[in-house]
């Protein structure tokens, strides 16, 4: 067990290496505007997408109300910025605590639930956070004019774009790092007991309540770092962008992406920001590719489309 942990950790940190090797080969190579700001979301998103691997793929808690931390995480790092002057470190630091602390109590009743009811409370969760971001104007903005005018990244001769480049590449590392380490550890163990029985779980101790909690708090922190990761690209948002919507599109990235692996959730969030761009112009059609899309994949390629497309890959290599 002890070698086979090893080498599970050996593995993870040697791709956790290429990803970031490929990363900042990428920020030399690519020159386009639109690509670069293509590869930036998706690297923001996928902070997000990894932290909601933890709670669905592992701990087996459907949460359809993540969008919500994501943009506590953003209008904390403006606040921060804005109201109290605070260095970027500072807010970015406050964007994953408050967002922890937060997940961390609501989990404690809202995981009681389970099945749909646990998905519909974390969709309720959503948008209550949406409609209380877009009435307290004071704090948010609300929707018109939202927040504006965040200071710019620039930073000793490198453009706001490419320090937000090199941030975002930092923190979803940061982000892959944490979520290996929890997976190749005794409670990432324990996580996938919980999620293949609760009862199971139980009998052998573990306290499933503090367990989910504390792996929903962490799941939350990451989605509150993709936030303000977010709002420092952005520099002008509302809570408009923190919909409904988006917590849809995060769960797509796990599901496309892989169930049972960390590295799947970057695939996936490439992949569905990369999408509605082929969709443009098509707003409506976009959800129904997206339901039609999340229906398929949980039929025929459960583990998710990434980790299956791998699978495949490697099968067919191994049998030529």
């Amino acid at each position: 067990m002890t070698l086979h942990k090893t080498s599970r950790l050996r593995r993870d940190w040697q791709i956790l290496a290429l990803v970031a090797a490929l990363l900042a080969l990428v920020e030399f190579c690519v020159s386009s505007q639109f690509h670069r700001s293509v590869i930036i979301l998706s690297m923001i998103h996928s902070v997000a997408a990894v932290g909601l691997t933890l709670l669905v793929g592992y701990a087996g808690q459907v949460s359809l109300g993540h969008g919500a931390f994501v943009g506590i995480g953003a209008y904390t790092v403006a606040f921060c910025l804005q109201r109290l002057g605070l260095p970027v470190v500072f807010a970015l630091a406050a964007a994953v605590v408050l967002p922890g602390i937060l997940g961390f109590l609501i989990a404690r009743p809202i995981l009681r639930l389970s099945g749909h009811n646990l998905a519909l409370g974390t969709l309720a969760l959503g948008a209550v956070f949406y409609v209380v971001a877009a009435q307290v104007r004071d704090v948010t903005g609300g929707l018109d004019p939202g927040i504006v005018d965040l200071p710019s990244m620039a930073f000793a001769g490198l453009a706001h774009e490419r320090v937000v480049f090199w941030l975002s590449i930092f923190a979803l590392c940061l982000a892959a790092a944490i979520a290996a380490s929890i997976v190749d550890g005794r409670f990432g163990r324990g996580l996938m007991i919980l999620r293949s029985s609760e009862l199971v779980a139980e009998c052998i101790g573990m306290n499933t309540a503090r367990a989910k909690s504390m792996i929903f708090a962490v799941s939350a922190s990451l989605a509150g770092l993709s936030g303000g990761l977010l709002a420092l690209y952005l520099r002008s948002f509302n809570a408009s962008a923190f919909g409904v919507g988006l917590s849809i599109e995060l769960l797509m990235m796990v599901i496309v992406g892989s169930l049972s692996t960390i590295w799947g959730a970057m695939f996936g969030s490439f992949a569905i920001i990369v999408l509605p761009n082929l969709l443009e112009g098509f707003d409506q059609a976009k959800q129904v590719v997206y339901g039609v899309a999340m229906i398929l994949i949980m039929l025929f390629a459960p583990n998710g489309l990434g980790e299956t497309l791998f699978r495949v890959f490697t099968f067919r290599r191994k049998s030529a």
